[in-house]
């Protein structure tokens, strides 16, 4: 009955060392009012500086995002009064942002959504507002951050399109190492606007919700807001367009304030900056700085390496995954067997020890030695999964361990048949009942001789030897 429409509001905190205009340090967790300065705090005469390495990062977000890059980008004074911000203006682009009129292609379920990006634009963080009981605290630190707004158009639907979105968006920029993407710390927010109308009547009366921060929260909240607002048409009510806040402990969103437009803010050409004009040398930095973005990634992993659509899913998510998982086939590894050992067990002992894969001693080339040692029948699976606790534990390589802990299989049949002549001496009434016909006891003799070997005779040779010995 009715139609959705879903636009975004992205707002990365760049990875740039210091703030967009000025020396201070952009680091997150610092003691409180710690990291500012006259030209971030607004006092009078000084003059901003922009970062150049911040808007580099700008650039190279827009392009990935395929937008028109502008050959002139503007910064204008964005005006409005609140308490953490102490100009009460914010530097920003309106006119002449740094991209515009881009897309990006993602994932949703089984199908391959196109979503349109209106622009990217450069601009700065506010301050940080503590509220604590009765009062109200400011830490000015991340005031003047270096933060990058994409913009997209109402593309997306349903707040499941919202969420899929936020996933790819944040795979994307971690991949091109311009933010970390952490929406707890508030170094990657999103508002967003949704409204409703008659199936193919256009947009209706736009409502955005703010204080979003998960991508889960963002499909809830939507998904609230698209049953609010049908409930209010049904009943013939008015919807304005407004503010809204989600309230995660209640699931619901609840009123904030009446929407601004853009001529509420008064932009104005900012003075004291002049337009930044991008020269050959630093758009080509741009080209350089560019890698394999995640989408065409996970493509390559399923056509080049065989991986199922799941498979690549996993591995593609975090950049530093994906290139271990590469340098390992690359290293002679089968690929299915890389996935299988990096999504279950490299994947326990990381959440067991709370280390991440970069900072782990398990490297690609242990990792593909490790598989290289099971398939050469030197170990079996059993005692790879006891050598990569070895790996964690001391730092070792894994034919070093091996070797050090007596570790390699036994796959000689002789030496074998020696053990399975002693557990069939010791077991003389299981082989006769094997011997009788019971062939379900074969597994019992199977699993003393892996026993008495102490799990390193090969299994395949146990089961073949035993088999000749006791049915002739």
């Amino acid at each position: 009955m009715y139609q959705s429409f879903i636009g975004l509001e992205i707002h990365i905190h760049l990875t740039a060392e210091t703030k967009a205009f000025c020396g201070c340090n952009a680091r997150y967790g610092d003691e409180e009012n710690t990291n500012i300065c006259p030209v971030c705090m607004g006092f009078p005469g000084v003059l901003p500086t922009l970062n150049e390495k911040a808007i580099q990062m700008s650039y190279l977000v827009a392009k990935a995002l395929n937008c028109k890059l502008s050959p002139k980008t503007r910064f204008e004074r964005k005006n409005y009064f609140y308490p953490d911000m102490p100009k009460n203006y914010q530097i920003s682009q309106f006119t002449d942002p740094v991209g515009r009129d881009g897309h990006i292609d993602i994932e949703i379920g089984d199908t391959i959504k196109r979503v349109r990006i209106h622009d990217v634009h450069f601009e700065e963080d506010a301050g940080k507002m503590i509220h604590a009981g009765d009062m109200s605290l400011l830490d000015y630190n991340r005031a003047g951050y270096p933060l990058l707004e994409v913009v997209t158009e109402p593309d997306l639907v349903v707040g499941e399109d919202a969420e899929a979105f936020l996933k790819s968006f944040r795979r994307m920029v971690r991949y091109l190492g311009v933010c970390d993407g952490n929406m707890e710390e508030g170094s990657m927010r999103c508002d967003a606007n949704v409204s409703i109308n008659l199936q193919g009547a256009g947009l209706g009366e736009k409502v955005e919700i703010k204080n979003l921060n998960s991508s889960r929260f963002v499909r809830k909240a939507l998904n609230y807001e698209i049953g609010r607002q049908s409930e209010m048409m049904d009943a013939h009510k008015v919807i304005i367009q407004e503010t809204r806040l989600w309230n995660e402990n209640r699931d619901q969103s609840e009123p904030m304030r009446r929407k601004e437009a853009a001529n509420d803010y008064r932009y104005f050409p900012e003075p004291d900056l002049p337009p930044f004009m991008p020269s050959a040398e630093f758009l080509k930095e741009v080209d350089d700085s560019m890698c394999e973005l995640p989408f065409a990634r996970k493509q390559r992993l399923m056509s080049g390496h065989g991986l199922s659509s799941d498979q690549a899913e996993y591995i593609h998510d975090e950049k530093y995954r994906a290139d271990f998982f590469e340098h390992c086939v690359f290293a002679g590894a089968d690929a299915v067997q890389v996935y299988s050992w990096l999504s279950s067990d490299v994947k326990k002992l990381l959440n067991r020890t709370g280390l991440t894969l970069e900072k782990c001693p398990l490297t690609a080339e242990r990792l593909a030695k490790l598989i290289a040692l099971i398939e050469e029948g030197q170990i079996s699976g059993k005692i790879a999964k006891t050598v990569l606790d070895y790996i964690f534990e001391e730092d070792k390589d894994p034919d070093k361990i091996c070797d050090e802990k007596g570790l390699v299989q036994i796959s000689d049949p002789g030496a074998i048949g020696k053990i399975i002549d002693e557990v069939m001496l010791k077991n003389g009434d299981v082989v006769q009942a094997i011997k009788d016909g019971d062939l379900r006891q074969m597994g019992f003799l199977v699993g003393q001789v892996m026993q008495a070997s102490g799990g390193k005779a090969a299994p395949q040779v146990v089961q073949s030897v035993l088999k000749e010995k006791v049915l002739g």
